[in-house]
């Protein structure tokens, strides 16, 4: 199995400064640096308006399951360029600790906080959410990820740093893409051969290593009739704004590269090899 040095240097490279920045701001964030899929009410939804619905809906979960009327201390694990974490400062009032394996992505992330005046509630700590720092045992009320934990090199331990890190009935939200149940090796090396996932967990595993952690109550919400969309809009936004990726510097073999597995992608059945979906569970 590849190690976890070396993963993490795959993980850095797939959001490299000079080409994975420009491409994803553009190809998942529409020009934002919120960078996941989303969950699209209708053809006329856009990208922004999809990435927002998938966040408001996790939390929703996470409402639903926390004994306070609102957390005041939340983990963003794998945080990106810090969308989504400014979003729950508006959305929550809280305190919001990003934690991410790219140390421009902090930059990036304290500039924007700070020129909309969210830099006070906003922290940063680069290294991998699966060795989280020993102090911060217990300290959060929630855990929130989005197609992030894929990127995890031991899954169980991500799952077992996020239960260390949050509070007595402190709840863990995040979204993720998931093997299906039989799906073909090689089809699932068409996704990893443009991102940097060591080690697919299906539902069931995901369900057993949260269950291994510690938590409890492990609910599955099914998104996965969004993916194609999602998959589709990227594939638009490549062939769209190709012209503008080349001048910021994206390399034309990573452009087909993507939009060649996007292609392949959406000739799937749905569900056949990819899942996706919103957990929520407790502490």
């Amino acid at each position: 199995m590849i190690s976890a040095t070396t993963h993490h240097s795959l993980v850095r490279s797939q959001y490299a400064p000079q080409s994975g920045t420009p491409f994803y701001r553009r190809v998942m964030g529409d020009g934002s640096p919120t960078i996941h899929y989303g969950i699209y009410d209708s053809p006329h939804t856009s990208m922004r308006e999809a990435t927002e619905t998938a966040s408001k809906r996790l939390l929703e979960m996470a409402s639903l399951r926390l004994k306070k009327s609102s957390p005041k201390t939340i983990i963003d694990l794998g945080s990106g360029p810090g969308g989504t974490a400014h979003w729950l400062a508006r959305e929550t009032q809280a305190r919001i600790t990003c934690v991410d394996l790219c140390e421009h992505h902090h930059q990036e992330n304290l500039a924007i906080a700070s020129a909309v005046g969210l830099h006070e509630r906003i922290d940063t700590w680069t290294g991998s959410f699966e060795a989280l720092p020993t102090e911060w045992q217990g300290k959060f009320d929630l855990a929130w990820s989005q197609e992030a934990f894929c990127h995890a090199t031991d899954p169980l331990a991500a799952s077992t740093e996020a239960y260390r890190a949050l509070k007595n009935g402190g709840v863990l939200v995040f979204s993720d893409v998931l093997l299906a149940e039989n799906a073909p090796t090689e089809a699932s090396e068409i996704y990893s051969s443009v991102n940097a996932v060591a080690r697919w967990s299906t539902l069931s595993q995901q369900t057993e290593n949260l269950t291994k952690a510690g938590f409890k109550e492990i609910v599955f919400e099914d998104w996965t009739e969004h993916l194609a969309e999602n998959f589709q809009r990227m594939l638009l936004q490549i062939e769209t704004h190709r012209d503008a990726l080349l001048d910021e510097g994206v390399p034309i073999e990573m452009l087909e590269r993507f939009a060649r597995s996007l292609e392949q992608r959406l000739q799937w059945a749905p569900g056949s090899v990819l899942r996706w979906g919103g957990f929520s569970c407790h502490v």
